[in-house]
């Protein structure tokens, strides 16, 4: 008789079964104590919407959060909440973000989104679709692969039809950019060849559903998680910086330094948090000077 043994568990791929389950139970309560988000009115004119997908540091993980203070909200700046009381419709974009799990920290897209409020006048949409420690590579139940069709959850796919609601419920909006943040978790999964495929396949799906001049704005993973976390982030990285030499109108960002959390947790601070969303700002503003002018004027 054949006896069919499991190999070793990869530490870096999914969690023992018990341990997903209580992480699932954990998010389920999260959602159902999700806090309401904050009423606003029809917008006057159109939203330019932002979706920020990827996982933690753009699900947003920086501390310290100052609700009263750089945090304060904009009131251009709305989001499309996914979880809680409010999901499905338009609320003030209060940090932190109503992902499709409740966030509790500072993530870079509300600092985005009110340059581009600021600078155009109009009302920013954001649309918060990330969630931590996901990748492309099957894990936990969850993918970003726009080709999976069999893991539990496609956040691709979530992440899509929340923007097509937004777009329907919303008439004459339209996407701005979208702002990426991702890679973490599959460095020790794929290769950086397998891991390009997956991300073009992304963006080319985004700009086959949502046109071809769709900016990318595409954020660099933490320098220091890359140099001390000791696994091989070199060929990810490498990707990211550069995805603006195989696709138009996509942006690479540096991350800044000595702008994380602490040692033992590698994410970016709330002031890492606002700086990257600053630089994001700033490369978007010099790739599309015509069209936020546009923007503007309409």
């Amino acid at each position: 008789m054949t006896v069919l043994r499991r190999g070793p568990r990869n530490p870096d791929g999914d969690s023992p079964i018990h341990q997903q389950l209580l992480i699932e139970a954990k998010c389920i309560v999260k959602r159902l104590i999700a806090p309401r988000g904050t009423a606003v009115g029809e917008p006057e004119r159109p939203y330019l919407i932002l979706p920020i997908l990827g996982q933690s540091n753009a699900f947003g993980m920086g501390l310290p959060v100052e609700p009263d203070g750089l945090d304060r909200p904009h009131p251009l700046v709305h989001q499309w909440a996914m979880c809680g009381p409010s999901k499905g419709t338009a609320v003030l974009a209060t940090q932190p973000l109503l992902h499709e799990i409740p966030c509790k920290y500072v993530g870079f897209g509300p600092t985005f989104a009110k340059q581009l409020a600021d600078d155009t006048g109009r009302p920013v949409l954001l649309i918060p679709g990330a969630r931590g420690d996901t990748s492309f590579t099957p894990k936990n139940g969850h993918t970003w692969d726009p080709a999976d069709r069999k893991t539990r959850v496609n956040l691709y796919r979530r992440a899509v039809a929340a923007i097509d609601a937004a777009l329907a419920r919303f008439p004459g909006s339209e996407i701005a950019a979208v702002l990426w943040h991702q890679g973490e978790t599959d460095v020790p999964l794929i290769s950086g060849a397998q891991y390009q495929a997956k991300l073009d396949s992304l963006i080319g799906d985004l700009r086959a559903r949502y046109g071809e001049s769709l900016p990318f704005v595409l954020g660099q993973m933490v320098p220091e998680e890359m140099e001390l976390s000791g696994k091989p982030y070199a060929a990810i990285d490498a990707v990211h910086a550069d995805t603006p030499n195989r696709w138009p109108l996509c942006t690479f960002v540096p991350g800044p330094r000595d702008s994380y959390n602490s040692p033992d947790d590698r994410h970016y601070s709330a002031a890492g948090q606002r700086e990257l969303g600053r630089r994001m700002w700033q490369q978007y503003r010099e790739m599309c000077a015509e069209q936020l002018a546009d923007y503007g004027a309409r």
